[in-house]
């Protein structure tokens, strides 16, 4: 098993309650009522503790943890109780503060709980990236209108480009270029694709229109949200061969490249 994203865990003191009709809760007259995305009505049995909630975030931002996910198990439905902690954790100085109701709106808490910890996890390296990409060109692309690719196929801005759908970017944009040049609409022939890198390799099918997942399990951690069907395989041109406990494994360890690729002026 993979080792978790997470550092350290608070649990918010929080409770929201559907109503349901014909059902009468004991003292459920008093709770306030809010209204969720669907139209369903939910009730505020416990509401946020945010005088509670500061201190312990700000011990853990004392503890050096600049990065924070945030569930809570209606969000879905509403997500006002999420939002003010997430106000509450970038007013203390969380560099990075992702929202399960905003990264993956959907019903499931669990993996919509790991969904934003993998953004959380991810985000903040990803942004440093970006920072190092607009500083190699002129005025640092200011102005210019930048797009990137998610794992699902499609294109978004810079600034948006972040965390949970971006980690099968690089192959879904394989999957769009293939799909684009070597696709025979007139024969329909299925293609296959074979993107084998230094240390993984991914395969997909193209058959006249994108395959789309919507949870599936990247590095041993669900993702929910949509993506390209890509198979990724830990193992790719540069990985090595072991021995290890008596049983023969490949990688992740690599071998490496040199000089390597030209684009990072390692090549002639």
């Amino acid at each position: 098993m993979p080792e978790v994203l997470y550092e350290e865990v608070i649990e918010v003191d929080e409770r929201l309650i559907p109503e349901q009709p014909g059902c009468h809760l004991p003292g459920s007259d008093t709770w306030p009522r809010v209204e969720g995305c669907s139209g369903v009505t939910l009730l505020v049995q416990r509401p946020l503790d945010l005088g509670g909630l500061r201190r312990e975030l700000e011990g853990v931002l004392a503890r050096g943890i600049q990065s924070l996910a945030v569930l809570l198990l209606h969000s879905y439905m509403w997500p006002g109780h999420e939002e003010q902690v997430g106000a509450l954790a970038r007013e203390l100085g969380f560099r990075q503060v992702s929202l399960s109701s905003a990264v993956a709106g959907m019903a499931r808490a669990v993996p919509r709980g790991f969904t934003a910890c993998a953004d959380a996890y991810l985000t903040p390296g990803i942004r440093r990236y970006l920072r190092g990409f607009c500083h190699g060109f002129a005025d640092q692309l200011r102005g210019v209108r930048v797009l990137f690719m998610r794992s699902d196929g499609g294109l978004t801005p810079m600034g948006s480009f972040g965390g949970a759908r971006a980690i099968l970017s690089g192959p879904a944009a394989g999957v769009v270029g293939y799909a684009r040049t070597t696709y025979n609409s007139l024969d329909g022939t299925p293609v296959i694709g074979f993107d084998m890198g230094g240390t993984s390799t991914d395969v997909s099918r193209y058959a006249g229109e994108l395959e789309h997942v919507f949870e599936a399990t990247t590095a041993g951690v669900p993702i929910q949200a949509p993506q390209l069907d890509i198979n990724t395989v830990a193992a790719g041109g540069g990985s090595r061969l072991f021995f290890r406990s008596g049983l023969y494994v490949v990688g992740p360890e690599s071998a490496g490249a040199h000089p390597g690729p030209a684009c990072y002026r390692k090549g002639e």
